[in-house]
């Protein structure tokens, strides 16, 4: 063997220890079957989809610890995703399409609506809906997507989202500060413009009478039904990353969580004011949602998705346990044992660069290890509230 390699692994690993304690792991990336780049993600009921480039879509059944792909006829990026309940959804494209499943996304039928992109999609309930896209255009449906109605161009801009405030108020954002607004569930629309450079990617109802932004230059901003205008546009990255997409985790105490994701894996929280953290890797963000207010999940460029069971905060803020970890025999060739009850621990091996080689869910007391090269790793065992780290050589 090398010296210098081995010096070097000797040096990594207590930088892995350091860099990969629980502090740092609140979110951890979880092995996904595309490196295509994925921009959408919606969750109902205990399934999850996610969508991206080249008509790339996953979907997960077990809270989002492993995916598979759907094959559908799309075959343009998939830009927004939404179901109206756990049967029926719907999803957008860059071509143009919307796609429809009735039966959890196992089969998927389009209708082709015009020839720019689809960017946005929102129901008021299952038989009304809209969607926009390139050039201002709107479409609507009122018999549940079967048929779309082209209600023409309303911007000069693209529009990028949309969103049912309540039974009539609607709201549509997009480029250089435009967005429209409808207060007759979607049959006309106003054109606004606060003459800006910012633009708007993600409008998210929040309650019955406001919608939240997000945009370029990390910029927030709110729609209000009682002025039908939009609040003063705020800063809430200081390094003002594009901010790509937003979710409101309604807590048990009535209070409302708000997470922001975007480039540079930048992680905005507002709750009771607003708070700037970093997803454990270097991407850029397009989509987040949550299962409740601990578990959520951030999809990105290049296939990532990434997981946390910690509401997306540094996991050492709710006083993880650190626990004993005996590994052996070391080193080991195929079967790695562990002793303790780690049984339904989420487990996470590095390599001796800091890339995932295996992260599943342990069952038992035993993990294989055949399938990775011979080497030094590092490995990290977490529950909700325990955790253990340790390293091994596998020969």
């Amino acid at each position: 063997m090398n010296p210098d390699n081995l010096t070097m692994k000797n040096i990594l690993l207590p930088i892995l220890l350091i860099h990969f304690s629980p502090i740092y792991s609140q979110w951890q990336e979880i092995n996904t079957p595309t490196s295509e780049d994925l921009n959408a993600i919606e969750i109902i009921g205990d399934n999850a989809f996610c969508g991206g480039k080249n008509g790339i879509l996953l979907k997960s059944i077990d809270q989002g610890e492993t995916w598979t792909e759907i094959i559908t006829p799309a075959s343009n990026s998939i830009k927004s995703i939404l179901f109206v309940n756990t049967s029926i959804g719907f999803f957008t494209t860059s071509g143009g399409k919307v796609f429809k499943t009735i039966n959890e996304g196992i089969d998927w039928t389009e209708k082709s609506l015009h020839t720019g992109g689809l960017n946005g999609i929102d129901f008021k309930n299952a038989s009304i809906g809209v969607a926009v896209g390139d050039n201002g255009n709107i479409f609507k449906t009122i018999d549940g997507g079967n048929n779309w109605v082209d209600l023409g161009s309303q911007s000069i801009y693209i529009m990028n989202d949309v969103a049912f405030v309540n039974d009539t108020l609607a709201v549509a954002v997009g480029a250089s500060g435009s967005y429209l607004f409808s207060t007759n569930t979607g049959e006309s629309w106003t054109y606004k413009n606060i003459n800006s450079s910012e633009t708007f990617f993600t409008i998210e109802k929040k309650n019955s009478t406001t919608a939240s932004i997000v945009g370029t230059k990390g910029s927030y901003a709110e729609f209000s039904e009682y002025n039908l205008s939009l609040s003063t546009i705020s800063t809430i990255d200081v390094e003002e990353n594009w901010l790509k997409d937003i979710q409101f985790i309604h807590q048990e105490d009535s209070t409302i969580k708000t997470m922001v994701v975007g480039f540079n894996s930048t992680l905005c929280i507002e709750n009771n004011g607003w708070k700037n953290w970093n997803i454990n890797s270097i991407n850029n963000l397009n989509g987040i949602h949550f299962y409740n207010d601990t578990v959520g999940i951030a999809c990105g460029l290049h296939g990532k998705i990434y997981k946390t069971n910690s509401g997306g905060i540094p996991a050492s803020r709710n006083k993880l346990t650190q626990v004993a970890l005996s590994l052996y025999p070391i080193p080991a060739k195929n079967t790695l044992f562990i002793q303790g009850k780690f049984s339904n621990y989420k487990i996470s091996i590095y390599n001796t660069i800091g890339q995932i080689v295996i992260n599943q869910k342990l069952y038992g007391n035993q993990i294989d290890i055949s399938k990775i090269p011979a080497g030094n790793y590092y490995i990290q065992l977490n529950s909700q509230t325990k955790f253990a780290c340790g390293r091994f050589r596998k020969k």
